[in-house]
């Protein structure tokens, strides 16, 4: 009888071991799953604070960037206003020089020869600095575009005439391949005149640091029957492909006193004529500025 309560107590006892094993178990199972909820609770919660922090000081940054880009704007607005008005000062003068230039030519008609040649180079330089100013003040004030039926090669000779002899003093070489009997287009002559003048200036710092070969061409072909593409290739440094995608954008530049306008402006000019101005590296070496403009003196 003895012998099998004590059987029957030490089955109980095992029971119970064994019943309190499980129960400690679950319980070490319980609180291990907790602690992972918490983890992983703790990790997001870290995770986001991260992505937090990240945002706010993309949301800094991008407020630090349009902060400048209206400081940028502000200083540009006022040099348009300053320009504006240092344009009609100038044009004053440059008329009083053009009216001297032109008396004195007259007064020494079939003598003095040379004296006669430097007085044209002055009239010559005094019509161009007026055309000069002229486009400033074309480009700054307010109105519609004056939209007319314009040969695209006989703008470009003269655009060259204006930079002649700019070109000429920097020792770059400009040649030109114009496509002849090309239709016209429907323009602004001096909005068109600016583009031209932008991407050729763009050129000639694109020249600065070459040794060797500095030259500019321009050319004009027929790209298609309804559109003509002009295009100003240089011998110059090329672009940095990671300057490429934001070359046309507002305020960019990567010249030290650049104000980053004259390509952003170039290429609203182009589109409002209907064409698209764009850019690629040669294969060689340099890079094409290149728009298309297209064919027809119906309004664009």
């Amino acid at each position: 009888m003895k012998m099998k309560n004590k059987t029957k107590n030490s089955v109980l006892r095992n029971k119970i071991r064994n019943g309190e094993r499980v129960r400690l178990k679950g319980l070490v199972k319980q609180q291990a799953d907790e602690l992972r909820i918490k983890n992983g609770q703790l990790r997001n919660g870290t995770k986001k604070q991260i992505r937090s922090e990240k945002q706010i000081k993309i949301r800094t940054k991008k407020i630090d960037e349009q902060r400048e880009e209206l400081l940028h704007v502000t200083r540009v607005g006022k040099l348009a206003e300053f320009v504006s008005s240092l344009a009609h000062e100038i044009s004053q003068p440059l008329t009083a020089i053009l009216s001297y230039a032109q008396a004195a030519q007259r007064m020494l008609a079939d003598r003095e020869p040379e004296i006669q040649k430097i007085l044209s180079y002055i009239i010559n330089d005094d019509q161009r600095a007026a055309e000069v100013i002229q486009r400033l003040r074309s480009l700054l004030k307010k109105g519609k575009p004056e939209m007319k039926p314009l040969d695209i090669n006989t703008l470009i000779n003269e655009t060259v005439l204006l930079i002649a002899t700019d070109a000429a003093v920097r020792n770059d070489v400009l040649k030109i391949e114009l496509e002849n009997n090309l239709p016209l287009v429907r323009g602004d002559r001096i909005q068109l005149q600016q583009v031209l003048l932008n991407l050729i200036s763009n050129s000639f710092d694109a020249l600065e640091s070459i040794q060797g070969a500095r030259e500019i061409l321009i050319r004009t072909k027929r790209l298609d029957t309804g559109t003509i593409i002009v295009e100003v290739k240089d011998s110059g440094c090329g672009i940095p492909a990671h300057n490429m995608p934001k070359l046309f954008t507002r305020f960019f530049t990567s010249k030290p006193d650049g104000l980053g306008m004259g390509l952003s402006i170039s290429r609203s000019i182009v589109e409002a004529h209907g064409g698209r101005l764009n850019v690629k590296n040669n294969p060689d070496r340099g890079a094409t500025f290149y728009f298309t403009i297209p064919i027809g003196t119906k309004d664009v």
